[in-house]
């Protein structure tokens, strides 16, 4: 009863609302601006837990407001919160907020202020497995609160320590500081969903499984009642954890399911993430590749997405160096300025060619010096670029090798049944030579040859779903290389066409090629781009299939697929249908993360917004959506020479 009312939860949980109807009340009521920024970032983070967008808006407005009134310390608050609610989806720019709302803390010596700022930051740290800086950005925000006497942020800051000390794996030092919180928390009385959690993880790891589902239960109804997605997450999926461990795979699968939709919800990236993770590794070892696939995908979704974000703390001692050198430059300009200055003030006439001669050899220095850090900063740029492409698809390469891997097993039964059979044949052949009965050997041959059929075909498959994934797992900067773009496009149609044929075999669409053929060959990287083409193509046969099952007898459904050269060089390419069109509304949000206009079960809502990164991002063109509704849509990319 208690998981089935926590998932049930998953699809309905909101902040509590006795606490946000409160609070805007309050808001209508203020009288002062200073009330009303703190009640909108009191809002922010209401929202936080359960929806990441209305924190972000409450956060903004708050800041707006502040800073117009001259609100340092609301300013400070509103910068904390936006940057909680922005840490998902922007890692880089909420790093910013936090250390830009340290520095206010730091210039009003509000140590409330710095506390929480230095929680924050460590939060980040910890995300990126660099223990120790941030467990020393806990243990600084730790002795603040002490100070403070602030038990409530004590309890927390306490539980994140036990949390990080988990994440490594240190069960002694997680345990005594969940505890800890734990004890605290019970004597305030305050909330406890994490700290459940982070003792359910200490139990499960060190074996005691009842103990660790008693932990994780009480954490999932303290987090549906609380309404906290986020924490709903965490022990969902610790409870997939647990039963991975036990071997119960139908468990796994239901809990680590449940986690990936708490965690959409909430717009937890980290979370869908890391639930992903379980559900592709689960289902590959069940032999089930295609819901494995599903699963990889999401997963190279989420890595994609937070990929550029993650590695913000781990260039950290890169970009603070360069920090370091450009400020450096700057002191040693202003530093020369001020000498020519002094120079000229103490100088008379009578010195003007020892001046001159000295600004000269300065002037000489500081030139050198300019030289010299222009070639550190430009080195340690390169440094972040060749960071980020060795450590890109590191993770994915793991992930994909492990799935490929499992699927190895599956193709090797196909292959040996595959020799079982033949072998079989020639067997039943002698024997049949002896019997004379040539009826009875045709229907066995002709029956074999139907399963060997079959085996070939679900091997070759097996065989195109590893070739993918090993090519996902490669890592590096795929290299562009001259590509006919009609062919490319021809070939994704055709395979888009055949994958809807595959779900509906009464299905037919009219494809139309509408390609130039004296478009030129481009330098593109090949499968990312085909891998944009497949998606438009396949969203615009399911366009037409939808339609067709309610439009008049006499609709024809057509999908075209056109390129054409641009006068200035590059290529544009497009794909057009005559499905229902998508309303203006919509438009404007199809490239989100997430975003659907399918039923659910039916689609993740990433194509369309890796389709744009890909076109954008990785090939500095653009890819904009025209669409009617009732006539139809098109998608068009531009691609530079």
């Amino acid at each position: 009863m208690l998981l089935a009312a926590a998932a049930a939860a998953v699809g309905q949980v909101a902040p509590h609302r006795s606490s946000v109807d409160s609070l805007q009340l309050l808001l209508a009521q203020a009288r002062t601006d200073s009330s009303r920024v703190e009640l909108l970032y009191r809002l922010s983070d209401q929202f936080w837990a359960s929806d990441t967008d209305s924190a972000a808006v409450y956060a903004r407005r708050s800041l707006a407001l502040a800073r117009r009134t001259g609100n340092r310390r609301g300013e400070g608050a509103a910068l904390n919160r936006l940057g909680a609610a922005l840490r998902e989806s922007n890692l880089a720019e909420a790093l910013r907020l936090f250390q830009h709302s340290l520095r206010i803390g730091q210039q009003l010596r509000d140590t409330s202020l710095q506390a929480q700022n230095l929680r924050s930051i460590g939060i980040i740290y910890v995300y990126l497995r660099d223990r120790q800086v941030g467990l020393a950005y806990y243990f600084q925000a730790l002795r603040l609160d002490r100070l403070l006497h602030d038990e409530r942020r004590e309890v927390v800051e306490l539980s994140n320590i036990g949390l990080a000390y988990d994440l490594y794996n240190q069960l002694d030092s997680a345990a005594y500081y969940q505890q800890q919180a734990y004890a605290l928390a019970q004597r305030l009385p305050s909330s406890t969903n994490y700290i459940l959690y982070g003792l359910g993880n200490v139990a499960r790891k060190r074996g005691q499984v009842p103990l660790a589902r008693t932990y994780y239960r009480r954490s999932l109804a303290e987090s549906a009642r609380r309404g906290h997605l986020r924490s709903l997450n965490f022990s969902y999926l610790g409870l997939a954890a647990l039963h991975q461990q036990l071997g119960q795979p139908d468990s796994v699968i239901y809990y680590a399911r449940l986690g990936v939709r708490a965690a959409q919800a909430n717009g937890f990236l980290r979370g869908v993430l890391n639930g992903s993770v379980l559900l592709t590794r689960e289902f590959a070892r069940r032999g089930r590749p295609d819901s494995a696939f599903y699963y990889q995908t999401l997963l190279v979704a989420m890595k994609d997405t937070l990929f550029g974000q993650e590695k913000v703390m781990r260039l950290q001692s890169v970009n603070y160096e360069a920090r370091q050198l450009a400020q450096l430059a700057a002191a040693t300009e202003r530093e020369l300025t001020s000498r020519y200055q002094t120079y000229g003030l103490l100088a008379g006439v009578g010195g003007l060619l020892l001046v001159l001669a000295l600004l000269v050899r300065h002037d000489r220095q500081q030139q050198r010096a300019n030289a010299a850090l222009q070639a550190s900063l430009a080195e340690l740029r390169e440094a972040q670029l060749m960071l980020v492409q060795r450590e890109k698809m590191a993770f994915l390469g793991e992930m994909t090798a492990g799935v490929a891997h499992e699927l190895q097993n599956p193709l090797g039964f196909v292959k040996q049944f595959a020799a079982v059979s033949a072998n079989l044949v020639d067997e039943i052949s002698g024997a049949q030579r002896l019997a004379r009965d040539e009826h009875l050997a045709h229907d066995i041959y002709e029956g074999l040859k139907e399963n060997l059929r079959e085996i070939s075909q679900h091997g070759q498959r097996a065989t195109a779903i590893i070739k993918g994934m090993l090519e996902h797992a490669r890592t590096g900067q795929l290299p562009r290389t001259p590509t006919d773009l009609n062919a490319l496009a021809r070939h994704n149609l055709h395979l888009a066409a055949e994958g809807l044929r595959h779900q509906f075999p009464e299905f037919a669409a009219t494809l139309r090629p509408a390609l130039a053929p004296e478009l030129p060959e481009l330098p593109v990287v090949a499968a990312d781009l085909g891998r944009v083409l497949l998606n438009l193509c396949a969203n615009a046969l399911y366009a037409v299939h939808q339609r067709q099952r309610t439009a008049p007898a006499g609709y024809v459904p057509t999908v075209e697929i056109g390129s054409r050269p641009l006068p200035g060089g590059g290529a544009e390419l497009w794909v057009q249908d005559n499905g229902a069109g998508i309303p203006a509304a919509v438009q404007a949000r199809v490239f989100e993360p997430f975003f659907t206009t399918k039923p659910p079960g039916e689609g993740t809502g990433l194509g369309l917004s890796l389709s744009h990164d890909i076109v954008v991002n990785g090939h500095q063109g653009t890819l904009r959506v025209e669409s009617e509704e009732g006539a139809g849509t098109r998608f068009v990319l531009t691609l530079p020479a």
